[in-house]
């Protein structure tokens, strides 16, 4: 394990080939909580987008399995729809909230390798589509992803 700088990111099981992308060329990359050991998807085709395809160093690979246990920790506060379901969505939704700025940071890093955009969490339930970027307020636009918003400026992307 401790050659392998991408361990912390791999799941015990291999990921269906199905499940990885194959995009060619990979025009960017996602980093979203999917509840998986990996939090890096294909901008295209939504598929898991193996680290080592990016390249990335072992310190990079460490601040993305931090943030991943994280933000899953929060989603799934929110997903049990229990006592902290409001508190894990303030948490979520919150541009200066600590999981937020992690992820944007990590999204910067990744950019200098490969396109990375910062999937930015949406509660679907609420039927309210979003205009606006959470972060700098400017107007959101099609993705490269059908069904999904982006704000170029802050590399974010939304759920429509």
């Amino acid at each position: 394990m401790s050659s392998d700088p991408y361990w912390k990111l791999r799941a015990p099981d291999p990921t269906p080939e199905d499940e990885i992308c194959r995009c060619e060329p990979l025009e960017g990359i996602v980093l979203c909580t999917r509840l998986t050991e990996n939090p890096l998807c294909c901008v295209q085709c939504n598929g898991e987008v193996p680290p080592e395809s990016i390249g990335f160093d072992g310190r990079l690979a460490e601040e993305i399995a931090r943030w991943r246990s994280v933000s899953d920790a929060l989603y799934r506060l929110w997903l049990d729809s229990g006592e902290y379901e409001a508190w894990a969505a303030v948490r979520l939704l919150d541009p200066a909230g600590q999981v937020n700025v992690d992820g944007m940071r990590i999204t910067a890093a990744l950019h200098r390798l490969v396109p990375t955009y910062y999937r930015w969490f949406r509660d679907t339930e609420d039927g309210e589509v979003p205009t606006r970027c959470p972060v700098c307020s400017g107007p959101l636009e099609d993705s490269i992803r059908e069904g999904d918003l982006a704000c170029g400026a802050c590399r974010i992307v939304i759920q429509r």
